[in-house]
């Protein structure tokens, strides 16, 4: 159980009774999140079909395309992944004394996605293409796929055990979601990832874009899973006394 946590006012509000005034909810925007993630998707999609069927259209294919970097599904992929670093900075804020997982512990959550999202934007997991090539060949293998994807399955292991050890101290569903997010981010940017480096060798162009949309889908998708289930940690509700607003963990 989480135990030992502060309480946040989140500033004035009127004197009407509690029960007069619903308390804020995460729902709305939860839900704005994921209908304008899967109409991200169904956009990537069709202007792939017209750009390829019917008529070139680089420059929208590009701003669209949630294979390519520097466009709108790069900034909405960066944009979910901080928001799963600020709502742990929020619980991290609401944690105290002795509570478990303790205050450096969510700490560690939010530096682990604000790190995501920096590699989101700049590609920083490709520059592990040149250690991977030289790991490969020492070892006297000839990879498949990417390169960049034997160090990155070393790191996703350790990251893996890292997160077992820390979600123990959340209550069983809270473990369960969270974890779960993190096997769907992870099998999206490593499973699939390597599964599109084989086809990108195979030159099978059809199945590799349909698998970069199924891997950006997917850590798209954990993202919202793990705020859903953060929205559960981080309970808004209202003071009955006061009337404000305030923020607590569950």
């Amino acid at each position: 159980m989480i135990s030992g946590n502060a309480t946040l006012p989140m500033g004035a509000e009127s004197r009407a009774p509690a029960a007069a005034v619903r308390p804020p909810s995460l729902r709305g925007p939860l839900l704005a999140a994921v209908a304008a993630t899967a109409l991200l998707l169904v956009v990537d999609f069709a202007l792939r079909a017209y750009h390829e069927y019917v008529e070139p259209i680089p420059a929208l294919r590009r701003l669209f395309n949630v294979g390519s970097e520097s466009n709108v599904a790069t900034w909405w992929n960066s944009t979910l992944l901080l928001s799963v670093a600020g709502m742990a900075v929020l619980a991290a804020l609401l944690t105290g004394p002795g509570a478990r997982p303790g205050r450096l512990s969510w700490l560690s959550l939010a530096a682990a996605t604000a790190w995501l999202s920096i590699d989101e934007t700049v590609q920083v997991h490709e520059r592990l293409a040149g250690p991977g090539e030289q790991w490969a060949n020492g070892l006297g293998v000839s990879l498949p796929t990417f390169a960049w994807v034997l160090p990155g399955a070393v790191m996703a292991l350790a990251g893996v055990a890292a997160a077992v050890v820390w979600a123990r101290g959340l209550p069983r569903d809270q473990r369960v979601g969270l974890l779960s997010a993190l096997a769907v981010y992870i099998s999206g940017a490593l499973g699939v990832e390597a599964v599109n480096g084989w086809l990108n060798r195979q030159g099978a162009d059809v199945l590799y874009a349909l698998g970069t949309s199924l891997e950006e889908g997917m850590e798209m998708g954990a993202c919202l899973l793990a705020l859903a289930v953060l929205a559960r940690i981080v309970v808004f509700g209202r003071d009955p006394e006061s009337g404000r607003v305030v923020v607590r963990l569950r």
